[in-house]
């Protein structure tokens, strides 16, 4: 009996270690599935992975499979899974005996990320600060581990994303004052990335503030510093020539968005270049040549074709619906489809969100922009529908009440064209702002 137990007690680690190793084999699996586009699959592994450290109460490993599994939401865009994974994770993870400080702001740092997806920048801001707090705590307790796996970025990255979560909520003034600590430190540490950065956001304050000549100071510093990388100073001069459009200056405002699309051609990714030909297509719209608009417009969509997850972007198609209805009025209705689609999906995953105020004001809004949209389409359905027989009619009225008639239609085009422009150019100008969160 005594040598059976000794047997056993020899045995136990090998157990352990199998155990371990079945694990780690598991999330592996996983995560090679979820690289070869089998998300289920992938799922599927880590779920196993998770049961099997739940039954050995092990939690750091808890902690890990849920990670994963909020790893695997992000990828394949399920945001409400993957928020709810990673608030698992750190929720196992306050309960462990020992704090993995470096995976804490891990998992805070993708929680604000899904947040700000969700358009709630305040919680995205609290996740970040928290994070940031986190990540300080880290370095100072091990700052050679730190240095040496270049965590120390993180005590720049943190507040700056914290900051542009606050500017995107409208707190100007706090986002402000990190900005410009940052601007501060960046340029004493010689640090030309954090300080371009932290300049174009706050050219970008300035220019929400309509603060424009001190907005163009500031991205004419980026834009023209040779020492700064391309891409920075690409969306510098893209900033440039939005403040030129905001002052009607509109031949200043072509020439940096030329310079900027031909600089992200070369050195930016594909999302940036849309962003860009976004601008220009406004740009050419408001100077009346919509078939140049268009251009550009299809142009973006040909560049960046992953804007399903962004309604920011694929605002584009509401765009694209407004231009085509002088000109083709079936591209038109197939691009208020595709809006409406678009909408109506994001609309679906906000509403997940049902806890949130700012997102329940945001689905009001997606609310009402579908009614005009609905109303919209009816009335182009009746166009396609009775122009022919419109047509007709037309032909057989008199002389003089043809031209009557064809001079109070131009007189209402004239009103109408001025109202849509001047509600379009608000709006434009709204989703603009805040698609340059990024930048």
């Amino acid at each position: 009996m005594k040598r059976l137990f000794l047997l056993m007690i020899m045995l136990f680690p090998l157990t352990l270690i199998g155990q371990v190793k079945e694990y780690n084999d598991l999330v592996g699996k996983a995560l090679h599935a979820l690289g070869n586009d089998r998300s289920t699959e992938a799922i599927e592994l880590t779920q196993e992975a998770f049961s099997l450290a739940f039954k050995r109460g092990d939690t750091y490993r808890m902690v890990v499979a849920k990670s994963t599994m909020g790893y695997i939401g992000m990828t394949v865009r399920d945001y409400e899974s993957a928020y709810i994974n990673y608030s698992d994770a750190l929720n196992y993870l306050q309960k462990s005996d020992t704090i993995d400080l470096y995976n804490k702001v891990s998992i805070l740092r993708n929680l604000a990320l899904i947040k700000s997806k969700y358009s709630d920048y305040k919680m995205a801001a609290a996740f970040y600060k928290e994070a940031y707090e986190t990540a300080r705590v880290y370095v100072r307790r091990y700052p050679e581990l730190a240095k040496q796996n270049g965590d120390l970025s993180l005590l720049v990255d943190l507040p700056y994303f914290m900051a542009m979560q606050m500017k995107n909520s409208g707190d100007y003034t706090g986002a402000g004052e990190i900005l410009l600590n940052l601007w501060e430190e960046s340029e004493f540490k010689g640090d030309t990335v954090s300080l371009a950065r932290a300049l174009n956001q706050l050219g970008i304050i300035k220019l929400a503030n309509k603060d424009y000549l001190e907005a163009q100071n500031f991205f004419s510093y980026v834009a023209f510093n040779n020492g700064i990388d391309p891409d920075t100073r690409a969306i510098a001069l893209q900033n440039l020539g939005a403040s030129y459009l905001r002052l009607g200056n509109l031949e200043k405002a072509e020439k940096w968005y030329s310079e900027a699309l031909a600089l992200k051609i070369e050195h930016s990714s594909a999302r940036s270049q849309f962003v860009t030909l976004l601008d220009y297509g406004e740009l050419e719209y408001k100077k009346g040549n919509s078939t140049a608009a268009i251009e550009k417009w299809e142009l973006a969509l040909k560049t960046f074709d992953k804007i399903e997850a962004e309604p920011d972007l694929f605002m584009i198609y509401d765009w694209l619906q407004k231009a085509y209805l002088q000109i083709d009025i079936t591209k038109a209705a197939r691009y208020g489809d595709l809006y409406t689609s678009n909408i109506r999906n994001w609309m679906d995953i906000q509403r997940n969100q049902k806890d949130n105020p700012s997102l329940q004001a945001f689905n009001t809004r997606i609310d009402q922009v579908l009614s005009s949209r609905r109303e919209k389409a009816e009335q182009l359905a009746l166009i396609k529908e009775y122009w022919p027989l419109g047509l007709g009619v037309v032909l057989l009225l008199t002389f003089l009440l043809y031209h009557f008639q064809l001079f109070l239609t131009k007189q209402r085009r004239i009103l109408i064209e001025k109202r849509v422009r001047e509600v379009r150019a608000a709006k434009a100008q709204e989703i603009l702002d805040k698609i340059r969160r990024d930048l």
